[in-house]
C-alpha cells in the first residue's frame, strides 16, 4: 500500500509541476501552498475527493509533498506567512532591594526589600511569522505588559514592560506546539515619594529576555487559527538612586540620617497565559 501511495504522490507531483510550468509560461502566478499531508492509512479517500483535486490541480499548489500517517484529518494545508495578535494575563514575580546612603545607614530587615509573587497584570501583543519547514515556524512578537502599582508607607512603585522577541515553534500534528524565544525587554519603573528629589522620576532598562512556550492551536477555518499559549519568560529590571529631602531627618537605630535611596529591581519571572488569533496566507 505504501509503495502504491508513493507512486501516486510522484504522479500527482509530476502533473502539478507540469501544470505550474505551463501556467507560468502563460504569464499567470499560481497560488501555492507550502506543504500537503496525505493520509497513508486511507489514501483512496483522497484521490476521489473533489477538494483535493481542486487544491492540487486547480491551483498548481505543490512545490513540495510530505507523507505522514494520520488516523484522522486526511488532508491539511500549512500556508507560508501568518500574522496575528494575542491578549493575556501575566503573573510576575521579583524582588525590589533597597540600599541607603551613606553606606553606614542601616535599614530594618523588613524594610530593605519588597517581595512580589505572582502579581497579576494584563498584556497583549502582535506578531508576524513564516512557516519555514513542515512542522517549524518562526515569528517576531511585539508585546506590552501593563502597569503594576504598589503603594506602601508613602512610597508608590510602578512597573510596565514593552518587549520584542524572536520566537521559534515546533507544531505537532495534534495541534499542540512547543517553542522558545529570545529578545529584548524594556522595563520602566518609577518610585514616588514626597521626600524624593525630584518627587517623580522613571528609569528604563534595556534587558535581555528569554522565554519558553507551550500551547495549542485550533483551526477555525483554512486560514484562521485560535491559539492558546503558556509562556515562561525572564528579564532583569532597572536600578536607580534618588536623593531625599525631608523636613525631619530619616534616621536609623544608630542615629545615621538617610540622604539617598537606591532601588534595584531584581530578576523578573513572568508566567503568562494568553489567547491569540492567527491568520495564515
Amino acid at each position: 500500500m505504501k509503495k502504491l501511495l508513493i507512486s501516486l504522490i510522484a504522479i500527482v507531483a509530476t502533473i502539478g509541476s507540469s501544470l505550474a510550468a505551463d501556467c507560468c509560461n502563460n504569464g499567470c502566478k499560481p497560488k501555492k501552498y507550502r506543504i500537503i499531508h496525505i493520509s497513508a492509512t486511507n489514501p483512496d479517500s483522497m484521490y476521489g475527493d473533489a477538494t483535493y483535486s481542486d487544491m492540487i490541480l486547480g491551483n498548481d499548489a505543490a512545490p513540495e509533498y510530505h507523507m505522514d500517517e494520520y488516523d484522522s484529518e486526511p488532508l491539511s494545508i500549512t500556508r507560508d506567512w501568518y500574522i496575528g495578535g494575542r491578549v493575556g494575563l501575566h503573573l510576575m514575580s521579583w524582588k525590589n532591594k533597597y540600599k541607603g546612603s551613606p553606606s553606614n545607614y542601616k535599614f530594618d530587615e523588613s524594610e530593605n526589600h519588597d517581595n512580589y509573587v505572582f502579581e497579576p497584570v494584563f498584556g497583549g501583543g502582535v506578531f508576524a511569522g513564516y512557516h519555514f519547514a513542515p512542522h517549524w515556524r518562526g515569528d517576531i512578537e511585539f508585546g506590552y505588559m501593563t502597569r503594576f502599582d504598589d503603594s506602601d508607607n508613602g512610597f508608590t512603585f510602578k512597573l510596565s514592560t514593552p518587549y520584542i522577541t524572536g520566537n521559534a515553534y515546533y507544531d505537532f500534528a495534534s495541534g499542540f506546539y512547543l517553542g522558545a524565544g529570545v529578545g529584548l525587554a524594556f522595563p520602566r519603573a518609577t518610585m514616588d515619594y514626597e521626600y524624593f528629589t525630584p518627587d517623580s522620576e522613571s528609569e528604563t532598562k534595556l534587558s535581555f529576555m528569554g522565554a519558553l512556550m507551550a500551547g495549542y492551536s485550533y483551526n477555525l477555518s483554512e486560514s484562521v487559527a485560535l491559539d492558546f499559549r503558556y509562556r515562561l519568560a525572564g528579564f532583569t529590571g532597572p536600578k536607580w538612586t534618588r536623593d531625599i529631602v525631608s523636613p525631619s531627618p530619616i534616621v536609623d537605630g544608630n542615629g545615621v540620617s538617610l540622604t539617598s535611596l537606591e532601588t534595584r529591581v531584581g530578576f523578573i519571572i513572568d508566567n503568562s497565559l494568553s489567547l491569540g488569533l492567527r491568520y495564515e496566507f
